[in-house]
């Protein structure tokens, strides 16, 4: 799942560079050539808007939470390494953004912050210009610039960190591109990856396992050996282990023992 984050304050222009982003990304797919680096890929796009998150949830840390929520929800839900995930939102918790690129790492897929840096007194100016739901109230969008926390490139969960400034002309797409596509993703901490709960090899093993204790088994009572109790079967395999097996009160044939062989 490569993932781009994009981060900075309300009505800083995120949406309006998320939009030129997922473009970029299309024109560029569209015009690759077959098993060619990111040739197999498509956009996925997710703002407040399309999750049905609605400004009023910044007010409260319940709702806040729960908005969160929901943002994660819609990432880990199109996590692939062939989707490119946009996630155009505030993301301006750190702890968040460490959350999701804990998510991306798991998959061992590329990963990368865009911040839209916009000064606050254009963000204020430009919200006085809108209307409707796309406005915020004036003092949660004081508050929201307040409660930012700037990503630093020197964390791993800000990194790659590709700043675009409110006025820029030109996309560094060719950047964003690179460390999405073109850059191999992390390796997954151990503690994040998935183990089989059993080796591949297991059901070759318990074969071989049971099938030498039932000979063992019938070769004791061949010997005339007491018939019943407990019957200590050693160095199963050749590795030293010891099975101690119920025997009931009267000699079993290979056929029965072979019947509870998975019980064994």
């Amino acid at each position: 799942m490569p993932l781009i984050l994009l981060v900075g304050f309300p009505s800083s222009g995120k949406t309006t560079w998320a939009k030129k982003i997922v473009k970029a990304f299309e024109d560029k797919i569209s015009t690759l050539e077959p098993n060619s680096p990111g040739s197999n890929m498509k956009v996925i796009y997710h703002n407040d808007e399309s999750l049905g998150i609605t400004h009023d949830q910044y007010q409260e840390s319940v709702t806040e939470k729960s908005a969160r929520g929901t943002q994660i929800s819609a990432v880990k839900r199109d996590i692939s390494r062939n989707n490119i995930v946009i996630l155009d939102s505030l993301n301006y918790i750190k702890g968040f953004r460490y959350q999701l690129n804990c998510e991306s790492k798991a998959l061992s897929t590329p990963y990368c912050v865009v911040q839209v840096v916009t000064p606050s007194e254009i963000c204020f100016d430009w919200n006085s210009k809108r209307e409707g739901k796309d406005k915020w109230d004036e003092s949660l969008l004081r508050a929201l610039i307040m409660r930012f926390e700037e990503p630093d490139g020197q964390n791993r969960w800000d990194s790659p960190l590709i700043p675009i400034g409110y006025d820029d002309k030109e996309l560094p797409f060719d950047t964003i591109w690179e460390a999405i596509v073109l850059k191999k993703g992390p390796k997954p901490n151990h503690a994040t990856v998935m183990k089989p709960a059993v080796g591949t090899n297991f059901l070759q093993e318990l074969d071989k396992n049971t099938t030498m204790v039932v000979n063992e088994i019938v070769q004791y009572q061949n010997l005339g050996n007491p018939v019943g109790g407990e019957v200590l079967v050693r160095n199963v395999n050749g590795k030293g282990e010891q099975y101690h097996i119920m025997m009931p009160a009267h000699s079993v044939s290979i056929a029965q023992l072979q019947l509870f062989e998975p019980c064994i």
